[in-house]
């Protein structure tokens, strides 16, 4: 019997290494942030520098995977996708996480902005952290930074200057209520489709005009299939990086403190370069061809406020007049 006891206590070790190996296995917690944009976005730049950070930081312990370009499915379809722990972490847009929190789409209302500054306060507000809070408290999931996309512009085939020119014209917008609201106010044609295929019906003239901020025009290669830019700046628009209500479950406090902090360090990184990035992205596109004019802003807006309120599109009231009085 002596004789079977090394065997016994190898066997011991064994299975103490083998738990042991699960164990730290089961400690290490797997993420998917999941995105629309191209690899050679700023978006996915500061995703993977957020996920090389994180896994530093944690020691190996939160691994966080980022899937570009609609591989993990469209914006529309990310909050749910968050809620039920298929993606982790993913941005989506506040004009789309306001489906589900209308105050958030105070921000995505057209011509909310006066200029790019106004977006600027509005980032450090605390009435935009006070409604991340409702976001979170509403959804479950974790809104941790608010980034700045980008100035939404209009892209074209043909010539456009006045609301006018954009009567029946089949204009691509997102299907969230803002920027439907921006299309059906110029009386446009607004037409929704995957963001994967705008290319394509661009390029087929199924459709004739989009708007998306310059850095998508050159990332999505518009250019070779649009002639023409107009400088509208309707919306300034943002991106929520939101982590789903179970994964953020799954961190302890020490790792949820660190996480948030690296994704709202990052985020900051990334408004520097989008900022910096738009002057380039306006070269770029004249480089390229596009012809590149500035709107009168004023003939907009006044078409927008004519037929809708930023409480009609599910802001509080008072709120639009608080984000006003940032620009004092």
């Amino acid at each position: 019997m002596k004789s079977l006891l090394p065997w016994r206590r190898a066997g011991v070790f064994l299975c103490m290494a083998f738990a042991g190996a699960v164990a730290a296995h089961a400690q290490t917690l797997q993420f998917k942030w999941g995105h629309v944009y191209e690899p050679m976005s700023i978006f996915h730049q500061q995703a993977e520098l957020a996920a090389r950070k994180i896994a530093e930081q944690s020691e190996g312990k939160i691994k966080i995977e980022v899937v570009p370009s609609s591989k993990l499915g469209q914006e529309g379809d990310y909050p749910l996708m968050l809620a039920n722990d298929s993606m982790q972490i993913a941005y989506v847009g506040q004009a789309t996480l306001a489906e589900g929190y209308p105050p958030l789409s105070l921000a995505s209302y057209p011509f909310a902005f006066k200029d790019l500054d106004h977006m600027r306060k509005y980032l450090a507000s605390p009435l935009l952290a006070e409604l991340m809070k409702g976001y979170n408290e509403r959804s479950g999931n974790r809104m941790v930074a608010s980034v700045y996309y980008g100035a939404r512009q209009v892209t074209s085939a043909k010539p456009l200057a006045r609301p006018e020119d954009f009567r029946d014209l089949r204009l691509y917008v997102p299907t969230a209520a803002a920027y439907q609201l921006f299309a059906t106010a110029v009386d446009a044609k607004p037409v929704t489709l995957p963001f994967m295929s705008l290319y394509g019906s661009l390029k087929k003239n199924e459709v004739e005009a989009q708007e998306n901020p310059l850095d998508i025009v050159k990332s999505k290669k518009l250019y070779e299939v649009q002639k023409y830019v107009l400088l509208t700046s309707h919306v300034y628009d943002t991106l929520g990086i939101v982590i789903g209500k179970a994964a953020w479950g799954r961190l302890n406090p020490q790792q949820q403190a660190m996480v948030e902090k690296v994704l709202a360090d990052t985020a900051k990184w990334t408004n520097v370069g989008v900022i910096a990035g738009e002057l380039e992205d306006e070269k770029f596109l004249r480089d390229k061809g596009m012809t590149v004019s500035p709107a009168n802003r004023q003939l907009f807006q006044e078409r927008v406020v004519k037929r809708s309120t930023p409480e009609q599109l599910g802001a509080r009231p008072g709120d639009y007049a608080r984000l006003q009085a940032l620009v004092n």
